[in-house]
């Protein structure tokens, strides 16, 4: 059985358990050495799908859940954590950072509370990075207003914008997109949510773009930065060497994770 099938059926299993297992059951219902169960764990907790609580495994099934926002969040979980872990490096105690509300940065925002950081103030229009960020003692955070965007949960508007450009000012901004074809810079499908991440790059000192590697093998709709704006792009090690070239060409710093 290869390792997808494996963690469907065990999705399945919890499922059919009503939605809880115990840990020590698991082996006597799938063939699985414990070094590859907790692997099989690992991924699907990165991928929002199950929770382990004291020796149980849960199945997360909320309707939130459903969200494309968290949809996106299981699609190469494993590179965007890795991603995020070193885009946290690149922050410092008393930054004023922007973050758009893409998943990538949402896992970086998960590392961000994990550091001892000091005086750290974020500024976002994510409303799932807002409700994350309820609990981080070490962030302040400023939430910008707008109409909601149900389809990818952000708030934005021409108003808003003009407060972004207006009144504030970042040190970072840590951004992804849905596509970023070298000849071009970074593309998404929404008009004003490209719009107000044009706000935020604007009005920031350094750029930095977290990318998976698929990134660049898709193209996308509104371009609203181009690669002469972007300071440094954090992808992970399966980032194509003459991709990699081509960006480093253009004046980027590039960074593997």
């Amino acid at each position: 059985m290869n390792p997808q099938d494996r963690r469907n059926k065990l999705v399945e299993l919890i499922r059919g358990n009503n939605g809880k297992i115990a840990l020590k059951e698991v082996a006597g219902k799938i063939e699985i050495s414990q070094s590859a169960l907790y692997k099989d764990i690992n991924i699907l907790e990165n991928q929002r799908l199950v929770r382990k609580n004291y020796g149980t495994l849960e199945l997360v099934q909320s309707e939130e859940k459903k969200h494309n926002f968290y949809l996106n969040m299981q699609k190469k979980a494993l590179q965007k954590k890795a991603i995020a872990k070193k885009a946290v490096s690149l922050a410092m105690d008393n930054d004023t950072i922007f973050v758009d509300g893409s998943s990538t940065t949402f896992y970086f925002c998960e590392e961000l509370k994990k550091c001892h950081l000091k005086n750290i103030t974020l500024i976002t229009n994510s409303i799932f990075v807002q409700r994350e960020m309820i609990t981080a003692e070490n962030i302040n955070t400023i939430c910008v207003g707008g109409t909601l965007n149900k389809l990818i949960g952000t708030s934005d508007g021409d108003i808003w914008e003009t407060l972004v450009k207006d009144n504030f000012y970042a040190n970072k901004f840590f951004f992804s997109c849905y596509s970023l074809p070298c000849e071009v810079g970074c593309l998404d499908p929404v008009q004003t949510d490209a719009s107000m991440k044009a706000a935020f790059a604007l009005k920031s000192q350094k750029n930095i773009c977290l990318v998976d590697s698929s990134k660049f093998l898709l193209y996308g709709t509104f371009n609203w930065i181009g690669l002469d704006k972007i300071d440094t792009i954090i992808s992970d090690k399966g980032l194509d060497p003459d991709i990699t070239e081509k960006l480093k060409s253009s004046g980027v710093e590039v960074l593997l994770a």
